[in-house]
């Protein structure tokens, strides 16, 4: 395994081309196939982008078939990928690129692949190396960003300044602060503040929140489109406070991705992924679809959010023995 990034990949370029030239020499004289992986970098948030690479040096006219990418690398779904092979004389060098990412918050691990080689009718398997990665909340710097910061000089000292406009500016300042703490108390005086209130847990906000798209009676008055709108933000509202993940701001095409490797049961699976793929036609293409299969928008998603509510841990409290009742 071998992490790079760009600066360093640039310095070592040369190096790494005259590397591969030695390594397709060997290759070609020993009649045998080398095969070395790489990802762009070691850690990512949840929904980030990262390039890993698998690069086969093989001897000449050898067959290499990659696995197959419908079913994702683990727990990382396969956005796209390609592959490139460049021919020496007596050895070949395939690339496989992939773009890959993650919709869990947990430590992954891009698995072991094999890829199937095949040589004079004989077929054996490579397999690539396991490489642990990191899922973060919040990215890290970039190290070119970080450099930036160090090479910012502070001003230089040149002459005496005038005093005159910090005065100034103080003053202000402190007019502005007397007129904001007195703005404050006057409002504090006439009018009693209140705590907000807080949130309230997914499923109850969930529940609320269908509860009031029921009572607006959008199918009654046959605004169909509006209705799915609605219903689907709250459902990917309740799935991104329900599950921790950011839903809401989610691509039909990324919350399929996630449906794919949420810890939801198989059938909650498929009624979220008939949910999304049916509602996109509604909400751009205008598409209007029969009774039932409106009716059935509401039915299955309120099961859903019912089926996923939190289960209470606590269990009730039963009365002490010497206190029970005679």
């Amino acid at each position: 395994m071998f992490l790079v990034t760009e600066k360093i990949f640039r310095r070592l370029l040369p190096i790494f081309i005259g590397t591969t030239s030695i390594l397709l020499f060997w290759v070609s004289a020993a009649q045998t196939t080398v095969l070395f992986s790489g990802v762009s970098q070691d850690s990512l948030s949840v929904g980030d982008r990262i390039h890993f690479n698998v690069t086969i040096m093989a001897s000449k006219g050898n067959q290499v078939v990659p696995p197959p990418t419908d079913n994702g690398f683990g727990q990382f779904v396969v956005k796209e990928w390609t592959s490139d092979k460049a021919e020496k004389r007596n050895a070949d060098s395939l690339s496989f690129n992939y773009i890959l990412t993650t919709y869990s918050t947990e430590r992954c691990t891009i698995p072991s692949l094999p890829f199937l080689q095949t040589a004079s009718g004989k077929t054996d398997t490579l397999h690539s190396e396991a490489i642990p990665m990191n899922v973060v909340l919040v990215p890290p710097p970039s190290a070119r960003d970080t450099a930036a910061i160090r090479d910012i000089k502070g001003l230089e000292k040149v002459g005496t300044p005038s005093l005159l406009w910090l005065w100034l500016l103080l003053s202000a300042g402190a007019l502005a602060a007397f007129a904001a703490v007195l703005r404050r108390f006057i409002k504090k005086k006439t009018s009693p503040t209140q705590a907000p209130a807080p949130p309230k847990p997914p499923y109850e906000e969930a529940i609320e929140a269908l509860r009031l798209l029921d009572a607006k009676q959008y199918l009654v008055k046959g605004m169909i489109r509006e209705y799915v709108f609605e219903l689907s933000d709250i459902i990917k509202r309740y799935i991104e406070r329900r599950f921790g993940t950011n839903a809401a701001e989610f691509t039909t095409e990324e919350m399929l991705d996630w449906i794919r490797v949420s810890p939801l049961d198989p059938a909650m699976r498929r009624a979220l992924e008939w949910f999304f793929f049916t509602a996109d036609p509604v909400k751009f293409a205008k598409w209007t679809p029969d009774s039932d299969t409106v009716s059935r928008f509401g039915t299955d998603m309120r099961s859903f959010v019912e089926q996923t509510r939190p289960v209470e841990t606590t269990a009730a409290k039963q009365p002490e023995v010497g206190n029970a009742p005679q």
